[in-house]
């Protein structure tokens, strides 16, 4: 045998082993097949094997010698089939695997019947890790004693509702870690269920329904010992049946737990409402902690943080910490899975001291902390800074956070900090006031949902504090252009995530990041993309030797004028999302087709291309000539009045010079039926635009005439916005507003008119609109919430 061989035959719809692989193979996967048995020496040919997984078959039943000539088989998975642990697996059946080490049978036992264990495990001599189904009254033989080397137990489709003090007796003692994650039903535990495991260093009861205060009564066996991890989120949950009620966790409840050295402790997510008594800070072995979530409770952490102060100057060896989604119940939370192997802890996602300053808090991140999350966080008071001292703090996560304002940042001496995610946090109080510091060794930055638009809008580079970073993401941010020099210059960066912005054509700006191998662009307003682009990023696939680009949900066009850009999904070699399969309107059918049947199909679909673009060619060159012999005979036969039109106008511009002034941007023409509007109006477009408006109520001097007022008013602003709702009819002053607004446009001191119709048929507006109506920008504002965000966007982009 030369090299490692794996067969992958997933989805062949297989009703036996196949015979025809190779017979050196040393790993076998038949997950998803219609296997029913497995019959006598099914795999002889494959004697070789280490791995093999039947996962997702309809196995009922196994032969004894089923496995026979698998000696050195390590790893067996059987999991989601349908083996009855009574009766499916016959004796004998597992004795030619002497060498495997890792057995899954578990998601078999779909019903909550009584069925004892009748598995014959026991020559199962170098078994280290073991998944099964626990059934109802769970009843393990003799044979499972035999297991001396069985070190991690996982406990699935969990059906029982009650586990005594005897149902894991006879279990061996050796096991390190006991994983039970699956109970639906409220399970009743008796305190000294886990005697049986006094080597126990891994507790994890994630997700099974137990209840906070039957978790720790029965760590007791625990006492004065160390354990690698206590994973208890998500074990309470609301039973009115078993009157399960929130957790008010105290003293008492916590009192096992206190003597016990733990590395890792996950109570996240346990409807606790109140903590007493500095529950939570009296641990014995404080040093012992390396990571702590408590994510998802409901009780303040304004009625704990003084607490918390005294107990992190304790906690040494912290690492990893994670205070979030507090105090309401967020909808789908991402929580932290605590995964502890080979004695190290990390977590990844699934789906410090504090020094209180009257009602804000400088929250001071110990120097040994490497992860530091607090999202989705509700507080009293407001943070004033998040401080870090020489810091060896890798990860740093501070996002949809409602305060009163952005706390500051502020990295004194070396930092590592290598991941920053600010999601969710107003950009305008993060980069625009400055307060991120310098981060050189920055790889990941999150910005999604932060408005980074209203940043972008302005002339800084926001990017500036973190030129090394290699993945960017700033979706969800309403973005519709990118200046050139918006970003900076990250030489770095290879993944950009632009998705669900409102981008019509690619920004230029990303063919300077000269790294870039991951672009992501879903979710925008695409059409196509240019002939420019498209080269750019077949060269950054032959630099790199890959690039990945995503524009699903995107409104492509397939048209004679996009065939290019379909020609190029069919050829390229870029990794597209979909497979580069999507959805696009096709011009001439007036219909919804894909991408890749147009693009095989190109003349079918547009076989009047190439004539369209002659015709084209010959009305061009038609038009120009006749364009060209009338613009002469024009200037010919009205030279002398155009040289003197042109005469007085650069006279006029060049005495009134070139700073002409505006006081306001906009003018608000209304009626008293509006009032309400132009309140919100106002808060609109100065509060969150930055634009200064004019209107009647606020900004009119007291004691002049207000024809003057008027005038004047409409003389000082950039451009006017009438609100045209039934009363306008019989408002007098405004159709003299209308008069004044077509004089300042006809002087081009007036740049845009704005018509807001509410409530108004179009044939009833005043006839007066009618000699400028060529000029005027109309919104009919409409009334449902989805449509009304969409035309304050059309109104915002206006005033661009």
């Amino acid at each position: 045998m030369l090299g490692y061989k794996e067969a992958s035959c997933k989805h062949q719809g297989f009703t036996l082993v196949p015979m025809d692989l190779p017979p050196d193979i040393k790993k076998l996967d038949l997950s998803y097949n219609r296997l029913t048995r497995l019959y006598s020496n099914g795999f002889l040919r494959y004697k070789y094997l280490e791995y093999l997984l039947i996962d997702n078959n309809d196995i009922r039943w196994l032969h004894t010698t089923a496995f026979s000539s698998l000696s050195f088989l390590r790893h067996l998975s059987l999991s989601r089939n349908y083996l009855n642990v009574s009766e499916s697996y016959p004796q004998g059946v597992f004795e030619p695997l002497n060498n495997l080490s890792v057995l899954d049978i578990s998601r078999n036992m779909k019903y909550q019947d009584y069925n004892p264990y009748k598995i014959p495990v026991s020559g199962l001599s170098n078994l280290r890790e073991l998944s099964i189904d626990l059934v109802f009254n769970a009843t393990f033989g003799q044979q499972f004693k035999k297991l001396h080397n069985l070190q991690v137990l996982k406990l699935d489709y969990c059906h029982v509702n009650h586990l005594n003090n005897e149902t894991f007796s006879e279990m061996p003692v050796n096991i390190r870690e006991f994983h039970m994650t699956t109970c639906k039903y409220f399970v009743v535990i008796e305190g000294g269920v886990l005697i049986p495991f006094p080597h126990l260093k891994v507790l994890n009861l994630t997700n099974s329904n137990i209840h906070l205060a039957q978790a720790l009564n029965i760590l007791h066996p625990f006492q004065n010992k160390s354990m690698d991890a206590l994973l208890f989120r998500g074990i309470t949950r609301p039973d009115s049946k078993h009157s399960i009620d929130p957790v008010i966790l105290t003293p008492e409840m916590m009192k096992y737990t206190y003597t016990i050295c733990i590395k890792a402790m996950d109570l996240s997510a346990n409807n606790i409402i109140l903590v007493k008594n500095k529950s939570l800070v009296l641990f014995q072995r404080p040093e012992c902690f390396e990571t702590i979530i408590i994510s998802a409770n409901s009780f303040s952490v304004d009625s704990w943080e003084v607490d918390f102060v005294l107990f992190s100057f304790k906690m040494t060896n912290l690492k990893i910490i994670d205070i979030s989604y507090f105090p309401l119940g967020f909808k789908n939370p991402t929580f932290l899975n605590v995964i502890t192997k080979d004695n190290v802890t990390r977590v990844e996602k699934v789906q410090g001291k504090w020094a209180r300053q009257h009602n804000s808090m400088t929250v001071l991140i110990p120097s040994q902390i490497h992860f530091f999350r607090i999202t989705h966080m509700m507080t009293e008071g407001s943070f004033l800074e998040f401080k870090a001292k020489d810091s060896f703090l890798r990860h740093l996560e501070i996002s949809y956070f409602e305060t009163d304002f952005f706390p500051r940042i502020n990295m004194e001496g070396f930092n590592s900090l290598e991941h920053l995610d600010l999601s969710g946090i107003s950009s305008v109080k993060t980069i625009g006031d400055a307060k991120i510091p310098f981060l050189i060794h920055l790889k990941t930055l999150i910005l999604r949902e932060t408005n980074l638009i209203n940043v972008l809008q302005t002339n800084i580079t926001i990017l500036r504090f973190c030129p090394n970073i290699m993945n960017l993401d700033i979706s969800n941010n309403y973005i519709w252009k990118i200046k050139a020099n918006s970003l900076g210059q990250l030489h770095n960066l290879k993944q950009l995530n632009l998705s669900h912005n409102l981008l019509e054509t690619i920004p230029e700006v990303v063919t300077t990041f000269f790294s870039l191998d991951e672009l992501d662009l879903s979710y925008n307003q695409l059409t196509t993309i240019g002939k420019n682009i498209l080269g750019w990023i077949d060269n950054m696939h032959n630099k790199h030797g890959t690039f990945k680009l995503y524009l699903s949900n995107n409104p492509l066009i397939c048209s004679c004028d996009t065939t290019k850009f379909l020609r190029w999904i069919l050829t390229t070699k870029v990794e597209l999302d979909n497979n580069g399969n999507y959805s696009c309107w096709v011009s001439s059918r007036k219909s919804i087709n894909y991408t890749t049947n147009v693009a095989e199909d190109l003349h079918h679909y547009f076989v009047d291309c190439d004539n369209t673009v002659w015709i084209k060619v010959g009305i061009s060159l038609l038009v120009s000539v006749l364009s060209s012999v009338l613009c002469i005979a024009l200037l010919y036969n009205f030279r002398w009045r155009i040289m003197f039109f042109l005469f007085r106008n650069f006279r006029r511009f060049a005495e009134k010079g070139l700073e002409l002034q505006f006081d306001y941007d906009v003018y608000i023409s209304y009626s008293d039926d509006c009032v309400s509007f132009v309140k919100e109006l106002q808060e609109k477009v100065e509060d969150e635009w930055g634009f200064k408006v004019c209107f009647e109520d606020r900004d009119f001097m007291i004691g002049e005439s207000i024809a003057t007022e008027r005038a004047t008013s409409i003389n000082r602003c950039r451009h006017i916005i009438f609100l045209v709702t039934p009363s306008i009819v019989k408002n007098e002053w405004t159709r003299f507003e209308i008069e004044r607004a077509k004089y300042e446009k006809f002087s081009k001191n007036l740049q845009k008119i704005v018509v807001i119709t509410r409530d108004i048929p179009l044939d009833t507006i005043p006839i007066e609109f009618s000699t400028i109506w060529k000029d005027v920008l109309l919104i009919q504002w409409p009334v449902e919430k989805d449509e009304v965000q969409f035309a304050w966007q059309k109104l915002r982009l206006w005033f661009f």
